[in-house]
């Protein structure tokens, strides 16, 4: 309480502990608005800056000035797993005759979202049993948005000419890459910040990082060369491994790598969860400790000291929480000891026990 007034967040629990049902509506339909966001972000993403669908432009443009066709940057996860489960169809088609192309001609639009939804089938499992029943029902709603998102936007042709605009005067290859790690990153982290996901192996990264409590990002790179190279392994015998083809794969293969990296720098910039960091605070009030217990879940060592300047007596707080808690925290602290000293340090890693509010 600020000046005798109730913040707007205490009001909020106020009335939130009187409408239980109705606070329970409001936060699932924000959830769901968050989570359709995040979806028309990943699938927008998707289809103007990772794999443009050049059938959205006709027979106008196929290739750019030096006649090597749209090139793909390959997504980590499943969809990039989808994308060289795409690719291998297209193999095995091509190899079946003018029957196997046309089939595979008639089915391409398809392929990536139907391929997208069924992967994500036995993770949607290990969200639900390994981290959390409510993690899993958003996350099965977002993959089933991201599947049929990534399908409609192949009939939008808004989509290819951003692609070509973006291509054309933004920076080419890298102006793809960069755009679609910052979309993806920010569909990503949005996700993780309301304690759910984009689906795929945002799900496993996740399901690593809360055991380790480190960051996120570098789980989900390390997933992603894996499936790059695979791709760039299958675009070999899809080319023949020569032609100006495959220097064009490959090239897509190093913007790749930059999509990644944008992509992991924004979710762990966003997703503070895993984040810790050493909390200390010097104050006159010596009981400020047991208010603190009370408030955050977390413990705390307590060192007598002796300011340098005044002599008077103090006593050291030293608490180790996550990120997202800081604020909190420091308001409280300031609330009961305006004079005390704080001090925080970010951490990059934590051994032995500490509390994370669980997922539910």
């Amino acid at each position: 309480m600020e000046n005798g007034r109730k913040t707007f967040v205490e009001k909020y629990r106020s009335w939130a502990y009187q409408h239980l049902v109705l606070k329970r509506v409001l936060e699932y339909g924000w959830l769901f608005l968050v989570s359709t966001v995040g979806a028309f972000i990943f699938a927008f993403s998707f289809r103007v800056f990772l794999q443009p669908d050049v059938k959205a432009i006709g027979d106008a443009v196929t290739a750019n000035e030096v006649g090597v066709p749209v090139q793909i940057i390959i997504s980590g996860g499943v969809s990039g797993i989808s994308q060289n489960l795409a690719l291998l169809l297209l193999l095995v088609c091509r190899n079946l005759g003018d029957a196997g192309m046309a089939f595979y001609n008639g089915a391409e639009t398809n392929v990536f979202p139907i391929l997208y939804f069924v992967l994500n089938i036995p993770l949607f499992v290990i969200a639900w049993k390994g981290i959390g029943k409510r993690f899993a029902v958003f996350t099965l709603i977002n993959v089933i948005e991201v599947s049929v998102l990534t399908r409609l936007f192949v009939e939008w042709d808004f989509t290819f000419r951003l692609y070509q605009f973006i291509f054309e005067h933004g920076g080419g290859f890298f102006g793809r890459a960069f755009f679609a790690g910052v979309l993806t990153g920010l569909a990503s982290a949005s996700a993780f910040k309301f304690d759910f996901s984009n689906g795929g192996m945002d799900i496993v990264a996740y399901y690593f990082a809360l055991r380790k409590n480190t960051s996120v990002g570098k789980y989900t790179t390390g997933i992603n060369i894996v499936t790059i190279l695979f791709y760039t392994v299958l675009s070999g015998f899809i080319n023949y491994w020569h032609g100006d083809g495959m220097i064009a794969i490959i090239g897509g293969v190093m913007f790749s790598v930059v999509y990644l990296f944008v992509a992991a720098f924004v979710i762990d910039f966003i997703n503070v969860r895993n984040k810790k960091v050493e909390l200390k605070i010097v104050t006159s009030m010596p009981e400020l400790s047991k208010i603190l217990l009370l408030n955050v879940p977390h413990g705390q060592t307590l060192v007598d000291a002796v300011g340098g300047f005044t002599g008077a007596k103090r006593t050291i707080i030293t608490m180790v929480i996550s990120s997202f808690e800081v604020n909190s925290v420091v308001k409280e602290v300031q609330l009961e000891d305006p004079n005390a000293f704080i001090q925080v340090v970010p951490l990059s890693q934590v051994y032995g026990h500490f509390f994370m509010k669980p997922i539910r």
